[in-house]
């Protein structure tokens, strides 16, 4: 992994901190948001405790470069826009889209599963990687892909899941969009590691070699055999 290189898994539930003295406690990363258009993280959902167990707190939103990674956790800067309205000002925040859980088409209608975890710039928000999700069972039977970046084509409207507007995940629409992340066609050629697929494939090669091993042992045993008689 390239250095700056962050993945979505190590960002979620990560503990958020701010204030004048930067330790303040404000929550936890809840959502990764991404560009409408572009392959980027634009910055962070971050779920807010409830005051007193009782009321409800909105999410806050932190801006890709309105923090900073300290001792692991997340510190929000004391620029004013470096969360909430002044932050999304800077964006085409009705647009913004939460990548991880769409599903992954290959230019040709191909399915992929859906978004994993995805790898980043935690400077820039670029996307680097993002790794294929078919589901706990089918991920430990037949392993996942990686699918860099030069092969990701980008987010695409009307095909794919239904998607809800960023921040409000859950929330019943009479308006429903449909979404997915595209894919070059090159990716059917990548291989999935990490399944009992992959790990039969591997033991078959062990066996093969040992075995091409012991009946290049048996030859050589039979001509030492040969020439001794």
């Amino acid at each position: 992994m390239a250095k700056n290189s962050i993945t979505t898994n190590e960002i979620i539930g990560t503990r958020v901190i701010g204030g004048k003295r930067g330790t303040r406690r404000i929550g936890k990363v809840r959502r990764i948001v991404f560009h409408p258009k572009e392959k980027r993280v634009v910055g962070f959902i971050v779920k807010r405790p409830d005051l007193l167990w009782m009321f409800h707190r909105k999410d806050k939103f932190v801006a890709i470069d309105g923090y900073d990674l300290i001792d692991g956790r997340i510190c929000i800067r004391l620029d004013a826009d470096a969360t909430d309205r002044a932050a999304c000002k800077k964006l085409e925040w009705d647009d913004c889209v939460l990548w991880i859980g769409l599903p992954i088409l290959t230019e040709d209608g191909t399915e992929f599963g859906f978004v994993g975890n995805v790898t980043f710039n935690r400077l820039t928000g670029a996307v680097e990687m993002v790794e294929t999700d078919a589901g706990a069972t089918s991920n430990a039977l037949l392993g996942k892909r990686l699918i860099p970046v030069e092969l990701i084509t980008g987010f695409k409207r009307g095909v794919g899941a239904a998607i809800a507007q960023t921040g409000k995940e859950g929330v019943q629409t009479d308006n429903v969009e449909y979404g997915a992340i595209l894919i070059s066609d090159e990716a059917k050629e990548i291989v999935a590691e990490g399944g009992l697929a992959e790990k039969a494939g591997a033991a078959t090669a062990v066996a093969a070699d040992k075995a091409g091993k012991a009946v290049k042992k048996t030859g050589e045993a039979v001509n030492k055999g040969a020439k001794a008689v």
